[in-house]
């Protein structure tokens, strides 16, 4: 009897509840059964056959999860209706309420076909489609759900197909963020929320693929997000109670599918991680996938809009396809844990782009920046026919201060097969601080990989740029033609320095025609410290044709303190490059040694490539270097000029470098070394150490055909030009020498005289029958060991050498020089081999010519005695053009004088001394 009244008064609560002509009702769920009074189909059919928004609650009697299982599909709601499972006796967080579709044919667990819904506190579990399928009409709330688990959330109960479907609709609310909103979406047999050509919705406060603790994976097997063709969503948001977890999961963390899926915000969410952001909880593809979706952000610039993307089985953030552009990847910490302190690695690269055009990632604020670091591959890797990215303001292979290494485990940036992407920027904002990696700092590589700019970065240096973080290898690595590192502008330059091998490295013949412009390389920040890379600033292996500063204001680098050479040129294929305008082994103001360790500039196997040149701007100051200013070796054709080589930036004072200037080693052969005018070279200051004097040209046995030519050589501890063995070489009859240019007879000078100009009289015995080029110098002193040297060239002059191997010769100069000097001169043959310098002869003053008044019609010409070698002339006009004659009389020595005494003629006549 009493349980008879029980039934009764039961139906007759359902019945009252469910009163055909009522509006807004509230429905009661009483047991479990699959249908009839009390169930839930029964309470779902109800609810569309009546107005306004139904409540559907649980009241189900017992203690304990509650599982409805299915025998058929439930109905489709098509009537606005709240189902609250929270209102199941018992409820405190987790589902009471669970609904076992295995036998509930092959349509989706619950079908929200109506606008102003609430799904709320259920378990929905494996049925043969969807969880959860929401089509059409928007603005439902769903919240507190179990989705392809148990009620615990801990043992996989998947949905065959997707956890969550929207399709079509818009304006939802997944989640939220407030406690026991956000819903468990895990274990389903495909995506965990897919998000069809749907907008505007908003999903947070999530756990998608992990349990419900969110400490271990519970994967669903395909991705956990995708939006596909889905317009201005929201994942996430800039306050940690609406992070996602979204992790675990057997595809991408998140996936934005096609050209629709544009203007989406991923903000604030854990990707690949735990709730804490410290235990790895991979995805198995890509933290994050925009596959041909543009204009999306990854996200942003408010506080806490950053995603932690990392300890992905693949990369954190992979931009796909030709439709992948002009998105926006800001704030987020990729590859790090949640303090960017700690490596939680993806197991690719932290950004991939393959294919994408005008994405930015980064920014010019600190809000923006992305710590992209600790990856297993590279930091950022954009690859073919992927143009026009802007890539700025990261820190790549460091931590979140910017002062601790914590690299990517290859490049920090690879640029493979992909042109006119912007790395950096020309405002402080905009650097990229990419230090601390385990292979190159920047690698650019393959064909297409043309018109990158790196600019206004750190490479190698921590934030500071005071100290070393430096990449293992090179800071840049290029092996693809015409790109540019720095540049001329004002901030364009990057400081590339503390790095394991090279600043910068250009590899191999397809890196042709690459500009290196307005960087310091091996200095800290200032240029007046030393941060050196550990082998070159710049190393230029077979690559042709490539520009190392230039002749434009702010072209130049500075190329100091490096471990090796400030520039090394080596390999056959290495021609046709162009060193320019720059600063090596010097500080920025180029009065201080900041020496390489070696040379400040090596060649070795590599044909004419130009070192300076003749026009403003050219030339370089080479000094202060610990070796060598320049050595060449095996070189040829090679072209040096208008540098300053071992002074200051005064091109007077000395900076000397250690060793020899300049040095040409064995089968270095047909360079050039100086030029006229402003060609010439200021070669000085080489230094003596251990005892060991060094010169100022050194060529060496077995290097032949090099040109030293219209040199201002001065104050080097051996002689100015040294060929062969050390110290003045003997001339050797007819020049019948060999060796270091071919041991090139110097001239023998026997006078020099100064007036309004300069004379020098002298004779050169080399091979017979052969033309050579002399070239004369002036010093205000002669070198000590009586030979050279040449800080003032005076000019220039031909001669040929008869059968007997002699030619003599008197040089008319347009210099004046001071009486005292020296003077002394070269001989270059006609295959270029230049001399040392001859013995100095000093400057004496050109005679005094007197006119000296005699008898019987006659007049008597005088001059000094002290000076010989000049013979008389005369003419009667001075109009040109005027015909001078030698006067023949011979003179007579009177009181000191040489006089010559001749008959008054009739007119004028008017009489010269001339240096013959």
């Amino acid at each position: 009897m009493r349980k008879h009244l029980c039934l009764s008064f039961a139906a007759l609560l359902w019945a009252s509840l469910a009163a055909p002509d009522a509006t807004a009702a509230t429905l009661a769920v009483i047991n479990v059964n699959d249908s009839g009074a009390g169930s839930l189909r029964q309470a779902i059919l109800d609810a569309n056959a009546t107005n306004g928004r139904d409540t559907i609650i649980f009241q189900i009697p017992g203690t304990g999860v509650h599982t409805i299982v299915l025998l058929a599909a439930l109905p489709a709601i098509t009537d606005p209706v709240l189902i609250n499972g929270t209102t199941q006796p018992g409820y405190a967080g987790t589902p009471m309420i669970e609904i076992n579709g295995a036998g509930g044919g092959s349509s989706a667990g619950l079908r929200l076909l109506t606008a102003n819904s609430t799904i709320k506190g259920l378990a929905l579990n494996r049925f043969v489609a969807q969880g959860l399928l929401v089509q059409g009409a928007g603005s439902n709330v769903i919240q507190a759900n179990f989705i392809g688990t148990d009620p615990s959330g801990t043992i996989p109960r998947g949905n065959s197909l997707q956890g969550i479907w929207l399709n079509g609709s818009s304006g939802n609310l997944i989640g939220g963020t407030n406690a026991f909103e956000g819903n468990l979406i895990a274990g389903n047999s495909d995506v965990g929320l897919y998000v069809l050509s749907s907008g505007s919705n908003t999903i947070q406060g999530n756990l998608i693929g992990t349990t419900a603790t969110g400490k271990a994976a519970l994967g669903n097997a395909s991705h956990g997000i995708v939006l596909s063709s889905a317009p201005g969503n929201t994942v996430g948001g800039v306050v940690s109670a609406a992070r996602n977890i979204i992790s675990g999961n057997g595809g991408s963390g998140v996936y934005l599918d096609g050209s629709g899926a544009t203007g989406n915000l991923v903000q604030g969410n854990f990707i690949g991680t735990d709730t804490n952001g410290n235990l790895a909880l991979p995805n198995t593809g890509d933290g994050l996938t925009i596959n041909g979706a543009p204009a999306n952000t990854i996200g942003g610039a408010r506080a806490g809009a950053g995603n932690l993307i990392s300890a992905n089985s693949q990369g954190g953030v992979f931009l796909n396809g030709a439709g992948a552009s002009n998105n926006l990847v800001q704030g987020n910490y990729i590859g790090t844990d949640v303090s960017g302190r700690l490596a939680l690695s993806n197991s690719a690269s932290g950004v991939t782009i393959l294919g994408g055009s005008g994405n930015v990632i980064g920014g010019t604020t600190s809000a923006v920046r992305n710590v992209i670091s600790a990856n297993k591959l590279s930091g950022i890797y954009i690859t073919t026919n992927s143009a026009g990215n802007l890539v700025q303001g990261n820190f790549i292979g460091v931590d979140t201060t910017g002062t601790n290494a914590l690299g990517n485990a290859v490049d920090g940036i690879s640029i493979d097969s992909a042109n006119s992407n912007t790395i950096g920027g020309t405002t402080s904002g905009a650097r990229n601080v990419i230090s601390g990696n385990t292979s190159h700092g920047v690698e650019i590589y393959n064909t297409g990989a043309t018109g990158n700019s790196i600019q206004g970065n750190y490479i190698g240096p921590a934030v500071t740029g005071l100290s070393a973080l430096g990449n293992k290898l090179s800071g840049v690595h290029i092996l693809s033609p015409g790109n540019i590192v720095g540049g001329v502008v004002t901030g364009a330059g990057n400081l590339i320095s503390g790095n394991g091998q090279d600043g910068i490295f250009l590899d191999g013949s397809s890196a042709a025609n690459n500009f290196v412009q307005g960087n310091s390389i091996g200095t800290a920040a200032g240029g007046t410290n030393g941060l050196g890379n550990g082998r070159a600033g710049v190393g230029v292996s077979g690559a042709p044709g490539n520009t190392i500063g230039g002749t434009t204001t702010g072209a130049g680098n500075l190329l100091s303190a490096n471990g090796d050479a400030g520039v090394f040129l080596i390999a056959s294929g290495g021609a046709g490059n162009v060193i320019q305008g720059n600063t090596i082994g010097a500080d920025v103001t180029g009065t201080l040694a900041l020496g390489n360790t070696y040379e400040g500039i090596y060649v070795e196997r590599s044909l004419s490539n130009t070192i300076g040149g003749a026009v403003a701007g050219a030339g370089n100051l080479i000094s202060g270097n610990k070796a060598r200013g320049i050595w060449l070796t095996n070189s040829s054709w090679n072209v040096i000029q208008g540098n300053s080589i071992g002074t200051k930036r005064d091109g007077v004072s000395g900076l000397g470098n250690t060793f020899h200037n300049v040095e040409c080693e064995v089968g270095a052969c047909n360079n050039t070394i100086g030029g006229t005018g402003s060609a010439g070279n200021r070669i000085a200051f080489a230094q003596t150490v251990a005892g060991i004097a060094y010169a100022g040209v050194r060529i060496r046995n077995g290097s032949t055909n090099n040109a030293i030519l219209g040199n201002a050589i001065f104050s080097n501890a051996a002689l100015g030009i040294d060929l062969g063995a050390a110290g003045p070489n003997v001339n050797i009859s007819c020049g019948a020498g060999a060796g270091a240019n071919m041991a090139q007879n110097y001239p023998v000078l026997t006078q020099a005289v100064s007036g309004t100009s300069t004379g020098v009289r002298g004779s050169l015995n080399s091979r017979p029958n052969a033309a050579f080029l002399l070239r004369f110098f002036a010093s205000p002193t002669c070198d000590p060991s009586g030979y050279g040297e040449g800080p003032v060239y005076l000019g220039q002059k031909s001669v040929v050498t008869g059968n007997d191997c002699n030619a003599s010769f008197v040089a008319s100069l347009p210099a004046s020089l001071p009486v005292g000097y020296a003077v002394t001169a070269t001989a270059t043959d006609s295959a270029n081999n230049t001399s040392e310098f001859s013995v100095c002869v000093p400057v004496t003053s050109v005679p005094t010519l007197k006119v000296v008044p005699a008898n019987n019609h006659q007049v008597s010409i005088a001059w000094t005695n002290t000076t010989t070698g000049f013979g008389l002339k005369q003419t009667d006009s001075l109009s040109p053009p005027i015909q001078w004659s030698a006067v023949t009389n011979t003179p007579v020595i009177a009181n000191g004088q040489f006089v010559v005494t001749l008959p008054l003629g009739t007119g004028s006549r008017f009489y010269v001394l001339s240096f013959e």
